[in-house]
């Protein structure tokens, strides 16, 4: 074969892996976790909680009606939301519209990631001086996110800045805390994590911020979610993702169920993606947790929409 055919045929597969993985970006997944805990209070038995994670929703808001879509149709009784709502803060307003239509029974709770505090990026320029800066692990740039939590807040959504709160579900005290992102050191796990007493929910943006955290048997959280990985975003079949940002997770397990010590650690892939709008072998999800004291393999299922 000669090298100008050799070329037309590389391109073409390029071109053609390329637009798969736009596409795959879209294809969400619906995962669906049934987490077995002995030691879960009566009351919480069956309680479902919806798991937002990495949305990344863009300045034009062109994914919020997908999302909205999605969401809007599902069966649950908590939302935990675990950050970066936006690729950069001038998404904050289409983050909002989308966030601020959840609704549970027993509310809506969300911690912050980095993402959600990056300046805001609108043109090329922006975009190539956001990349280049991450690329040369410049000094990162933040920009304070009260305009975004007050819209959020404003709708009812409890937004946890390294703090934790009670509340009661079925009868149950339910302890609930939320981190700042532990990949910007931004986590005050001290303050976030909760008392003993009850059952406690930790959420972080963050997955490796379970590893420094009391486990269960030590006191700490029964659970946590977090998310950031995005699964790998990119994954080569067969070997795994090369990028997971993350000390928890290898290359085979980028995101799932893992368990530390007795507490549960849920990893969402996440709904959107950072920096390029491609995913390839790892689609994209929203997820959904019930919590059980009986069977079940805490593995998960999922159905694409």
């Amino acid at each position: 074969m000669s090298l100008e055919k050799l070329a037309a045929w590389a391109s073409a597969i390029g071109a053609g892996a390329a637009l798969y993985a736009w596409w795959e970006s879209t294809a969400v997944e619906v995962t669906e976790h049934r987490l077995v805990m002995p030691d879960l209070p009566p009351g919480l038995d069956g309680l479902r909680i919806l798991h937002v994670s990495d949305t990344h929703f863009p300045a034009d808001a062109d994914s919020v009606g997908r999302f909205v879509e999605l969401v809007q149709d599902l069966d649950y009784d908590l939302v935990c939301c675990t950050g970066d709502y936006v690729e950069t803060s001038a998404g904050w307003d289409a983050a909002a519209d989308a966030l601020t239509q959840l609704r549970a029974p027993f509310g809506v709770y969300a911690t912050l990631g980095a993402h959600d505090y990056c300046p805001p990026v609108r043109t090329f320029d922006d975009w190539l001086s956001f990349n280049l800066d991450r690329a040369l692990r410049s000094p990162r740039l933040f920009v304070n996110p009260q305009p975004f939590i007050n819209r959020l807040e404003s709708a009812g959504i409890v937004v946890l800045r390294n703090e934790w709160r009670s509340l009661e579900i079925g009868g149950e005290l339910v302890r609930l805390g939320g981190a700042g992102d532990d990949s910007v050191r931004m986590a005050r796990l001290e303050s976030a994590v909760p008392e003993p007493g009850g059952f406690s929910l930790l959420l972080t943006h963050a997955p490796d911020a379970a590893l420094r955290i009391p486990t269960q048997e030590e006191g700490g959280p029964s659970l946590v979610l977090c998310g950031h990985t995005h699964g790998g975003q990119i994954r080569v079949p067969g070997w795994g993702a090369p990028l997971r940002h993350s000390r928890l997770v290898n290359r085979t397990q980028a995101a799932g169920v893992f368990e530390r010590d007795g507490t549960k650690v849920v990893v969402t892939r996440g709904f959107g993606t950072a920096h390029v709008p491609l995913r390839f072998a790892c689609r994209p999800e929203i997820g959904l947790v019930m919590l059980t004291r009986g069977p079940g393999d805490g593995t998960g299922s999922a159905r694409s929409d």
